[in-house]
């Protein structure tokens, strides 16, 4: 170590430098300690912030989805489970690989709308409010109609055999015989939770199902801003909340809370 004298000055003015310079020294030494401490506490946190974010994005990843949330879905008043084409894949699966031939399916009487099953054989109960969702979950919602008619055929009507000349295309089917017209339904849903499941379907159905729920309409409310309420009062996740909605914009009616 090589100490630095001004030969200037007396042997006791050095020594005053010499030991002025050193507080300083200890004083930055001193606060760089304290810095460091600081730095390593912060650490401490955000390793165990990325911790607890690691482990919810490992629960996020576990639960895994019931297949009949591949599509829209509910269960009827009267127990049975309906189940709806998400898009143009899902409604060509829904009809190819979950309809039996003597199962109800139905369809809203506007191009585009998706096709809807009614697992089992349907009864009178089932039948409406499959028929509201067939209507609620069709275009007619996003071009705010407010009405929409709907009819229902056999599984066995339903062909992928398309007339001659003509192509089908995925997710489209034709319907050869008589249709039963089921009438104008209102377009009105609710969406509920019940355990870890999230769905919308008919008021009637989502009502029987769970306490938990809110109804809603066509209206001036932006997804966006359904799904957030959503979530603040049924404590919902955002991704379920969004693939049950139909698309289009809303109104609430009403919320109920268990």
């Amino acid at each position: 170590m090589e100490i630095e004298l001004d030969t200037d000055k007396s042997a006791a003015q050095n020594a005053s430098r010499l030991f002025d310079r050193a507080k300083k020294l200890e004083a930055k030494a001193k606060k760089a300690k304290e810095i460091l401490k600081e730095m390593e506490e912060k650490l401490k946190k955000l390793e165990k912030s990325v911790g607890e974010i690691d482990d919810k994005e490992i629960i996020k990843q576990r639960k895994k989805r019931k297949w009949f949330e591949n599509f829209k879905w509910f269960e009827s008043s009267t127990g049975l489970l309906v189940l709806g084409g998400r898009d143009a894949t899902s409604n060509e699966v829904l009809i190819k690989k979950h309809t039996k031939e003597n199962e109800t399916v139905l369809h809203a009487e506007i191009t585009g709308a998706p096709f809807f099953v009614i697992k089992g054989e349907a009864d009178e109960q089932t039948l409406a409010e499959a028929a509201i969702a067939a209507a609620s979950f069709s275009r007619a919602w996003k071009m705010e109609l407010g009405m929409m008619g709907v009819y229902a055929v056999k599984a066995n009507q339903v062909s992928k055999q398309a007339q001659s000349g003509e192509y089908l295309t995925k997710g489209a089917f034709m319907i050869r015989g008589k249709k039963t017209k089921l009438g104008n339904q209102v377009l009105k849903l609710a969406i509920g939770k019940k355990d870890e499941l999230v769905t919308a379907g008919p008021i009637s159905a989502i009502q029987s199902w769970t306490n938990d729920y809110i109804m809603f309409e066509p209206g001036i409310l932006k997804p966006g801003e359904i799904t957030k309420l959503v979530v603040k009062e049924l404590g919902a996740d955002a991704d379920d909340v969004q693939r049950a909605l139909p698309a289009g914009k809303f109104k609430i009616i009403k919320k109920k809370k268990a």
